[in-house]
């Protein structure tokens, strides 16, 4: 982590702009071509929900736009950010919330993942880990598609913590199209920041 000195950095009027806004944060909603990427995950016969957690959170890592967070009047920047992701508790209607540090080797990721959680068993939260900010929270609605989402939270302008969520996807000609959402901080992710993290997810999903 390190600490940006608002002085020289050249995004300041903007961030500047946006962190005295009440509701700082904004949330857009994607279709995405998953075809390739289940037909892998089926032949690897691995979690879809895990593998795609580790996906996102590959590229993301590699968008530094991401990885701004607010700690007091400063700003800081995480070299690394991580999942926080709901995870359904065995055999209930409940689920819990998870936190682990991103691994860049997938199979490693979804070992300790599924490690991570079932260890938890049926705490919903660990309090500690949520304290943390280097985080991207993660959550999946698989039960129907959508075209519209919204999160729970506490009203704060200081979050920049990115929310990201994907549903239930669909065969349209073939082709399985999956809704993902995600939220993020207007301080320090334009529109053009989520283009070009779109747009990356997009590519990278078709050269699986």
């Amino acid at each position: 982590m390190k600490k940006i000195d608002l002085k020289t950095w050249e995004r300041f009027g903007t961030f500047d702009y946006f962190r005295k806004l009440d509701h700082p944060r904004y949330i857009m909603t994607f279709e995405l071509d998953i075809t390739h990427f289940y037909q892998k995950v089926k032949k690897d016969k691995q979690s879809f929900y895990l593998s795609f957690i580790h996906f996102v959170m590959s590229v993301i890592n590699e968008h530094d736009a991401f990885h701004y967070r607010m700690e007091g009047d400063d700003v800081v920047y995480f070299d690394t950010i991580h999942p926080s992701f709901t995870d359904l508790i065995e055999n209930t209607d409940r689920f819990r919330i998870v936190t682990i540090n991103y691994e860049s080797d997938q199979q490693t990721f979804i070992k300790h993942a599924k490690e991570k959680s079932i260890k938890q068993g049926h705490q919903f939260i660990d309090l500690e880990e949520d304290k943390r900010k280097d985080l991207v929270y993660i959550t999946t609605f698989p039960w129907a598609t959508y075209t519209q989402v919204t999160h729970a939270e506490n009203h704060d302008p200081q979050d920049a913590i990115p929310r990201l969520v994907w549903g239930k996807f669909r065969d349209v000609e073939g082709k399985l199209i999956m809704p993902f959402s995600i939220e993020v901080h207007h301080g320090f992710v334009d529109g053009y920041h989520l283009g070009l993290l779109i747009q990356d997810i997009e590519k990278r999903l078709q050269k699986i």
